[in-house]
Protein backbone atom coordinates (compact mmCIF):
# COMPACT_ATOMS: atom_id res chain seq x y z
CA UNK A 1 0.00 0.00 0.00
CA UNK A 2 2.79 2.39 0.94
CA UNK A 3 4.55 1.58 -2.34
CA UNK A 4 1.40 2.42 -4.32
CA UNK A 5 1.04 5.73 -2.50
CA UNK A 6 4.65 6.61 -3.26
CA UNK A 7 4.15 5.78 -6.94
CA UNK A 8 0.96 7.87 -7.04
CA UNK A 9 2.75 10.81 -5.39
CA UNK A 10 5.59 10.54 -7.90
CA UNK A 11 3.13 10.60 -10.78
CA UNK A 12 1.42 13.68 -9.35
CA UNK A 13 4.75 15.48 -9.04
CA UNK A 14 5.62 14.54 -12.61
CA UNK A 15 2.30 15.80 -13.94
CA UNK A 16 2.56 19.09 -12.05
CA UNK A 17 6.12 19.57 -13.29
CA UNK A 18 4.95 19.06 -16.85
CA UNK A 19 2.25 21.75 -16.66
CA UNK A 20 2.85 24.97 -18.56
CA UNK A 21 4.33 27.69 -16.38
CA UNK A 22 1.08 29.68 -16.47
CA UNK A 23 -0.76 26.82 -14.77
CA UNK A 24 1.72 25.80 -12.11
CA UNK A 25 0.39 26.37 -8.58
CA UNK A 26 3.43 28.31 -7.39
CA UNK A 27 2.72 30.87 -10.07
CA UNK A 28 -0.89 31.29 -9.05
CA UNK A 29 -1.82 31.67 -5.40
CA UNK A 30 0.70 32.99 -2.87
CA UNK A 31 1.76 29.94 -0.88
CA UNK A 32 4.42 30.24 1.81
CA UNK A 33 6.65 33.14 2.71
CA UNK A 34 8.30 33.74 -0.67
CA UNK A 35 7.19 35.10 -4.04
CA UNK A 36 9.45 35.69 -7.06
CA UNK A 37 6.88 35.63 -9.85
CA UNK A 38 8.27 38.68 -11.67
CA UNK A 39 11.88 37.55 -11.65
CA UNK A 40 11.05 33.89 -12.40
CA UNK A 41 8.13 34.18 -14.83
CA UNK A 42 8.34 37.66 -16.30
CA UNK A 43 5.67 40.19 -17.18
CA UNK A 44 2.00 39.86 -16.27
CA UNK A 45 -0.91 42.29 -16.76
CA UNK A 46 -0.58 43.28 -13.09
CA UNK A 47 2.69 43.32 -11.13
CA UNK A 48 2.49 43.56 -7.34
CA UNK A 49 5.66 44.52 -5.44
CA UNK A 50 5.56 43.90 -1.67
CA UNK A 51 7.92 44.90 1.16
CA UNK A 52 7.45 42.87 4.36
CA UNK A 53 7.58 44.05 7.97
CA UNK A 54 10.48 43.73 10.42
CA UNK A 55 11.63 40.15 11.20
CA UNK A 56 8.88 38.58 9.08
CA UNK A 57 9.94 35.38 7.28
CA UNK A 58 10.84 35.14 3.60
CA UNK A 59 10.25 38.13 1.35
CA UNK A 60 6.44 38.18 1.78
CA UNK A 61 6.10 37.67 5.52
CA UNK A 62 3.28 35.72 7.11
CA UNK A 63 0.63 38.37 7.78
CA UNK A 64 -0.54 41.09 5.39
CA UNK A 65 1.61 40.36 2.34
CA UNK A 66 0.35 36.95 1.18
CA UNK A 67 -3.27 37.88 1.92
CA UNK A 68 -3.09 41.11 -0.06
CA UNK A 69 -1.47 39.25 -2.94
CA UNK A 70 -4.26 36.68 -2.97
CA UNK A 71 -6.84 39.45 -2.66
CA UNK A 72 -5.64 40.90 -5.97
CA UNK A 73 -5.52 37.43 -7.51
CA UNK A 74 -9.07 36.75 -6.38
CA UNK A 75 -10.27 39.87 -8.17
CA UNK A 76 -8.24 39.64 -11.37
CA UNK A 77 -7.43 35.94 -11.63
CA UNK A 78 -4.21 34.37 -10.30
CA UNK A 79 -2.68 33.98 -13.75
CA UNK A 80 -2.89 37.73 -14.33
CA UNK A 81 -0.96 38.91 -11.26
CA UNK A 82 2.79 38.57 -10.73
CA UNK A 83 3.60 38.92 -7.03
CA UNK A 84 7.18 39.81 -6.14
CA UNK A 85 8.52 40.27 -2.63
CA UNK A 86 11.53 42.47 -1.89
CA UNK A 87 14.49 40.36 -0.76
CA UNK A 88 15.86 42.25 2.23
CA UNK A 89 16.69 41.39 5.81
CA UNK A 90 14.29 43.39 7.93
CA UNK A 91 16.21 43.41 11.19
CA UNK A 92 15.07 45.51 14.13
CA UNK A 93 18.31 47.49 13.89
CA UNK A 94 17.74 48.44 10.25
CA UNK A 95 14.75 50.56 11.29
CA UNK A 96 17.31 53.08 12.56
CA UNK A 97 18.90 53.73 9.17
CA UNK A 98 18.25 57.23 7.78
CA UNK A 99 14.79 57.10 6.25
CA UNK A 100 13.83 54.02 8.26
CA UNK A 101 15.11 51.28 5.93
CA UNK A 102 18.43 49.70 4.86
CA UNK A 103 20.08 50.95 1.64
CA UNK A 104 20.32 47.47 0.09
CA UNK A 105 16.60 46.90 0.55
CA UNK A 106 15.78 50.27 -0.99
CA UNK A 107 18.02 49.46 -3.95
CA UNK A 108 16.42 46.04 -4.43
CA UNK A 109 12.90 47.49 -4.47
CA UNK A 110 13.98 50.16 -6.94
CA UNK A 111 15.42 47.47 -9.20
CA UNK A 112 12.17 45.50 -9.06
CA UNK A 113 10.01 48.53 -9.81
CA UNK A 114 12.32 49.54 -12.65
CA UNK A 115 12.22 46.02 -14.07
CA UNK A 116 8.43 45.94 -13.83
CA UNK A 117 8.29 49.24 -15.72
CA UNK A 118 10.00 47.58 -18.69
CA UNK A 119 6.88 45.42 -19.18
CA UNK A 120 5.04 47.52 -21.76
CA UNK A 121 1.48 46.42 -20.94
CA UNK A 122 1.81 45.83 -17.19
CA UNK A 123 0.18 47.93 -14.50
CA UNK A 124 2.25 48.12 -11.31
CA UNK A 125 1.06 48.39 -7.72
CA UNK A 126 3.21 48.39 -4.59
CA UNK A 127 2.72 48.06 -0.85
CA UNK A 128 4.66 47.67 2.38
CA UNK A 129 4.16 47.05 6.08
CA UNK A 130 6.04 48.69 8.95
CA UNK A 131 9.73 48.77 7.99
CA UNK A 132 8.57 47.65 4.56
CA UNK A 133 6.43 50.80 4.39
CA UNK A 134 9.56 52.89 5.03
CA UNK A 135 11.31 50.89 2.33
CA UNK A 136 8.45 51.72 -0.04
CA UNK A 137 8.76 55.45 0.73
CA UNK A 138 12.49 55.55 0.15
CA UNK A 139 12.43 53.37 -2.98
CA UNK A 140 9.66 55.22 -4.80
CA UNK A 141 10.83 58.73 -3.97
CA UNK A 142 14.20 57.95 -5.61
CA UNK A 143 12.73 56.73 -8.92
CA UNK A 144 12.47 58.74 -12.09
CA UNK A 145 9.17 60.46 -12.85
CA UNK A 146 8.65 58.10 -15.80
CA UNK A 147 8.77 55.04 -13.54
CA UNK A 148 6.65 56.69 -10.84
CA UNK A 149 4.02 57.31 -13.48
CA UNK A 150 3.87 53.58 -14.20
CA UNK A 151 3.01 52.81 -10.56
CA UNK A 152 -0.78 52.89 -10.46
CA UNK A 153 -1.22 52.91 -6.68
CA UNK A 154 0.59 52.33 -3.38
CA UNK A 155 -0.68 51.19 0.03
CA UNK A 156 1.26 51.17 3.29
CA UNK A 157 0.35 49.64 6.66
CA UNK A 158 1.68 50.70 10.07
CA UNK A 159 3.85 53.19 8.21
CA UNK A 160 6.90 54.22 10.22
CA UNK A 161 7.41 57.27 7.97
CA UNK A 162 3.87 58.68 8.14
CA UNK A 163 4.81 61.59 10.40
CA UNK A 164 8.27 62.20 8.94
CA UNK A 165 6.99 62.48 5.36
CA UNK A 166 3.82 64.38 6.16
CA UNK A 167 1.38 61.56 5.42
CA UNK A 168 2.58 61.02 1.86
CA UNK A 169 5.34 59.47 -0.24
CA UNK A 170 7.63 62.27 -1.31
CA UNK A 171 7.37 62.99 -5.02
CA UNK A 172 4.45 60.61 -5.59
CA UNK A 173 0.80 61.40 -6.27
CA UNK A 174 -1.20 61.53 -3.03
CA UNK A 175 -4.35 60.64 -4.99
CA UNK A 176 -2.79 57.23 -5.66
CA UNK A 177 -1.54 56.66 -2.11
CA UNK A 178 -3.34 55.03 0.81
CA UNK A 179 -1.54 55.08 4.17
CA UNK A 180 -3.28 52.87 6.75
CA UNK A 181 -2.48 53.42 10.42
CA UNK A 182 -4.38 51.94 13.35
CA UNK A 183 -5.51 54.32 16.03
CA UNK A 184 -2.93 54.22 18.80
CA UNK A 185 -0.11 52.85 16.62
CA UNK A 186 2.72 55.07 17.75
CA UNK A 187 5.06 54.14 14.90
CA UNK A 188 2.83 56.32 12.73
CA UNK A 189 3.60 59.33 14.93
CA UNK A 190 7.35 59.40 14.41
CA UNK A 191 8.43 56.94 17.10
CA UNK A 192 9.51 53.31 17.10
CA UNK A 193 7.49 52.33 20.18
CA UNK A 194 5.75 49.12 19.14
CA UNK A 195 2.54 48.05 20.89
CA UNK A 196 0.14 45.17 20.05
CA UNK A 197 -1.98 47.45 17.86
CA UNK A 198 0.95 47.56 15.41
CA UNK A 199 0.42 43.87 14.65
CA UNK A 200 -3.29 44.24 13.90
CA UNK A 201 -3.33 45.09 10.19
CA UNK A 202 -4.66 41.90 8.60
CA UNK A 203 -8.17 43.32 9.11
CA UNK A 204 -7.32 46.06 6.59
CA UNK A 205 -6.48 43.68 3.73
CA UNK A 206 -9.99 43.87 2.16
CA UNK A 207 -9.82 47.68 2.23
CA UNK A 208 -6.38 47.70 0.61
CA UNK A 209 -7.45 45.12 -1.99
CA UNK A 210 -10.49 47.19 -2.92
CA UNK A 211 -8.37 50.35 -3.15
CA UNK A 212 -5.73 48.82 -5.41
CA UNK A 213 -8.31 47.06 -7.58
CA UNK A 214 -10.32 50.26 -7.99
CA UNK A 215 -7.23 52.20 -9.05
CA UNK A 216 -6.23 49.46 -11.51
CA UNK A 217 -9.68 49.43 -13.11
CA UNK A 218 -9.78 53.21 -13.16
CA UNK A 219 -6.50 53.24 -15.08
CA UNK A 220 -7.68 50.42 -17.35
CA UNK A 221 -10.69 52.50 -18.34
CA UNK A 222 -8.29 55.05 -19.85
CA UNK A 223 -5.47 52.72 -20.98
CA UNK A 224 -6.95 49.21 -21.41
CA UNK A 225 -4.81 46.11 -21.46
CA UNK A 226 -4.35 44.76 -25.01
CA UNK A 227 -6.89 42.18 -26.15
CA UNK A 228 -5.88 38.70 -25.08
CA UNK A 229 -3.44 39.80 -22.39
CA UNK A 230 -5.68 38.50 -19.62
CA UNK A 231 -5.59 34.72 -19.21
CA UNK A 232 -8.58 33.90 -17.01
CA UNK A 233 -10.17 37.21 -16.07
CA UNK A 234 -12.63 37.28 -13.20
CA UNK A 235 -13.71 40.80 -14.03
CA UNK A 236 -14.73 42.64 -17.14
CA UNK A 237 -12.07 45.21 -17.85
CA UNK A 238 -13.90 48.35 -18.89
CA UNK A 239 -13.09 50.08 -22.14
CA UNK A 240 -13.06 53.84 -22.36
CA UNK A 241 -16.63 54.66 -21.35
CA UNK A 242 -18.97 56.30 -23.84
CA UNK A 243 -20.92 58.75 -21.75
CA UNK A 244 -24.27 59.80 -23.22
CA UNK A 245 -25.15 63.48 -23.13
CA UNK A 246 -26.83 64.56 -19.96
CA UNK A 247 -30.63 64.72 -20.33
CA UNK A 248 -31.96 68.22 -20.61
CA UNK A 249 -34.45 69.31 -17.94
CA UNK A 250 -38.04 69.74 -19.19
CA UNK A 251 -39.32 73.22 -19.84
CA UNK A 252 -40.47 74.81 -16.66
CA UNK A 253 -44.26 74.83 -16.47
CA UNK A 254 -45.95 77.02 -13.86
CA UNK A 255 -47.97 74.93 -11.46
CA UNK A 256 -51.70 74.75 -12.04
CA UNK A 257 -53.55 75.95 -9.00
CA UNK A 258 -56.56 73.87 -8.03
CA UNK A 259 -60.01 75.42 -8.44
CA UNK A 260 -61.18 76.22 -4.97
CA UNK A 261 -64.89 76.17 -4.06
CA UNK A 262 -66.41 79.50 -3.05
CA UNK A 263 -65.99 80.42 0.59
CA UNK A 264 -69.14 79.97 2.72
CA UNK A 265 -71.08 83.13 3.50
CA UNK A 266 -70.93 83.79 7.25
CA UNK A 267 -74.22 83.88 9.11
CA UNK A 268 -75.53 86.95 10.87
CA UNK A 269 -73.18 87.54 13.79
CA UNK A 270 -76.03 88.73 15.98
CA UNK A 271 -77.91 85.45 15.53
CA UNK A 272 -74.69 83.52 16.35
CA UNK A 273 -74.23 85.50 19.56
CA UNK A 274 -77.83 84.84 20.65
CA UNK A 275 -77.33 81.10 20.00
CA UNK A 276 -74.19 81.03 22.15
CA UNK A 277 -75.90 82.85 25.04
CA UNK A 278 -78.67 80.27 25.00
CA UNK A 279 -76.28 77.38 25.62
CA UNK A 280 -73.55 78.99 27.77
CA UNK A 281 -73.90 79.51 31.50
CA UNK A 282 -74.88 82.95 32.69
CA UNK A 283 -71.83 85.13 33.36
CA UNK A 284 -69.63 83.59 30.66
Amino acid sequence: MITLLLVFASLCIAVISALPAALQPRQSWTIGYWAHELTEYGCKPIIFIWAKATIEPGNMGNTVGPLLSDGLKTVFGPANVATQGVDYWGFIETNFYPGGAPPWGIYDMQLLLSAAATCPDAKIVAAGYSQGAALTHRAIEGLSDAIKERIIAVVTFGDTQTFQDGGRINGYDTNRTLIICNQGDLVCTGTLYVFPVHFDYVKWVPTATYYLAAKLLEDAAVAPWPNGSFVFPNVTVPAVPSIPPAPQPPDAVPPTLPTLPPLPVPRDLGAVEESLRAVLPVGS
